[in-house]
Formats: C-alpha cells, structure tokens, sequence
C-alpha cells in the first residue's frame, strides 16, 4: 500500500478522493458549500475530515438523502481504492456508507 499513496499521507488521498468525487458529481460550489457546512455545523475542518468520517457521512445523508448518499459514498470508495492500488470488494447490495463501516 506504501507505494499506492507515492510518498502522500492516506488521510490526503482520503479527502483527495472526497474532493475530486464530490466535485465530479456534484460540481466544485457543492463541495465548498458542504466544507463550509461541516465547519460552521460540525466544526470539522478539511483536515479534520478522516478522522470524523462518520459525522461527514451522516452529515451528507442528511443533505442528499439515503440514496444519493451511499452513491456518493460507493464513489469515493472507488476512487480511494483505484488511488491506492487495491481491488475493490464488491459493494452491491451494501446499505451503507462503504469507508465506515
């Protein structure tokens, strides 16, 4: 995995993965509207983002609703694992957010 990240910490390819997911559905406003949510709400700060993940995914279940959520989700893990090299397990039939549980 060391050499999937490429001398990046995987807290960075975490919010990498979010921000480029994010962006790519939703568009670049969305994703800075919701950073501004998370810290003005949740006081969660980018940086802060890997380690208050759950907060982050119930946060965007509560924006976007069950389904558009676990898409969201279903996607920053694709992006995550193709970042770092690894296959991907099989998330259909998955209910929930795939990096927390």
């Amino acid at each position: 995995m060391e050499r999937a990240l490429r001398g990046k910490d995987f807290n960075d390819v975490l919010v990498e993965s979010i921000d480029e997911t994010l962006t790519f559905l939703l568009s670049r406003k969305v994703l800075d509207a919701f950073y501004t949510h998370l810290e003005r709400t949740h006081s969660i700060s980018k940086d802060e983002v890997p380690y208050r993940l759950e907060t982050v995914f119930t946060t965007l279940e509560n924006t976007f609703g069950g389904p558009g959520s676990r898409t969201i989700a279903k996607s920053v893990a694709k992006r995550l694992y193709a970042k770092l090299g690894l296959p991907l397990p099989d998330l259909e039939g998955n209910p929930g957010p795939t990096l927390i549980e």
